[in-house]
């Protein structure tokens, strides 16, 4: 059973509201809840001043407002930039333009782009 636990606090920022509900969608999916079971790790993703923690675990996934621990990996960059590797605009173009930076091990962030990933029907 997968399962998102999304700690409500006074702090928790609109990022972490969008990523959740980004989540949810992609979980109604077969390849959503393929690439949702293989990820376990900490992922720090932050836009502007936001910051929001993604700890995956067996469990499912617990997202916390601001840096809870250090990540395995991270992304950060403008929202913008963000929504659009969400909605498959693509990553290339923004991490050349340094609209995104990542860190740690950034392999690790292959899967997690897998779940973020909305399919855009035209």
């Amino acid at each position: 059973m997968t399962s998102i636990g999304l700690q409500i606090s006074p702090q928790m920022n609109l990022l972490g509201y969008i990523l959740k509900a980004v989540i949810e969608r992609n979980l109604q999916t077969e390849h959503g809840r393929r690439v949702f079971s293989r990820l376990r790790g900490t992922y720090l993703v932050g836009a502007s001043a936001m910051q929001v923690t993604l700890v995956f675990h067996d469990n499912g996934l617990e997202i916390h407002s601001g840096k809870t621990s250090t990540p395995d990996a991270w992304v950060w960059g403008r929202l913008d930039a963000l929504l659009g590797v969400a909605l498959q605009k693509g990553l290339l173009k923004p991490i050349i333009k340094r609209q995104l930076r990542a860190g740690g091990k950034v392999w690790r962030l292959i899967k997690l782009i897998g779940l973020l990933r909305t399919e855009v029907k035209t």
